[in-house]
């Protein structure tokens, strides 16, 4: 396969160093079950998308080459940087969600506000999650005429390239953190994102 685009893949957060996690917060609570960091988790999904991508044939980077927490002007430079070299780059941002009440729960996908081409790769996404996650909530925002959520974000804002942020989930929802504790569960996001750019590509 020929690549259309260059994705340029973001695990949000820090990762962790000498066993010292590396973004203040961004976890889930110390359950049972164990604690979800999110920056580790974000890393381990697009380290595998990645994997993906490369056996596809799918010119993929992640932009964070680094266990530490790389601030996000650095982020958007690197992948503007990219996007003048190859013209043609879209930015996808991974994450997942908390929140200070247990029960809220399920996955989103955000742009910057207003329409443009980031709108439609986000519809892509959302369409592949749905069908994949039946029994997950998908959290959404109508108002403007379709699902995806729109936000000020940094890395939304100021890419110069198409740019979404995919919230996988709750990491403070208990259910939900032990699924994103489960590898076959981690499996199936990294299968969903990866079904979404293949479409992209087609």
């Amino acid at each position: 396969m020929t690549s259309k685009h260059t994705w340029l893949l973001d695990p949000g957060h820090g990762g962790m160093i000498d066993g010292e996690y590396q973004t203040e917060g961004k976890r889930s609570p110390v359950f049972e079950f164990g604690q979800y960091f999110e920056g580790v988790g974000n890393r381990q999904i697009v380290k595998k998308i990645l994997a993906k991508c490369k056996a596809a044939g799918i010119s993929a980077i992640d932009i964070v080459d680094t266990e530490e927490d790389m601030p996000l002007r650095e982020r958007v430079e690197k992948a503007n940087i990219l996007h003048r070299l190859h013209k043609n780059c879209v930015y996808v941002s991974i994450h997942s969600d908390g929140f200070t009440q247990e029960q809220a729960n399920g996955y989103s996908v955000y742009t910057s506000p207003g329409e443009t081409q980031s709108d439609l790769i986000a519809e892509v996404f959302i369409e592949t999650m749905e069908k994949e996650f039946v029994d997950h909530n998908l959290r959404q925002d109508k108002s403007d005429g379709d699902k995806d959520k729109e936000a000020q974000f940094y890395v939304l804002k100021n890419t110069l390239s198409p740019a979404i942020l995919i919230e996988n989930f709750f990491m403070t929802n208990k259910h939900e953190c032990k699924l994103l504790l489960d590898e076959k569960f981690q499996d199936r996001i990294v299968d969903c994102h990866l079904k979404s750019i293949l479409a992209i590509e087609e």
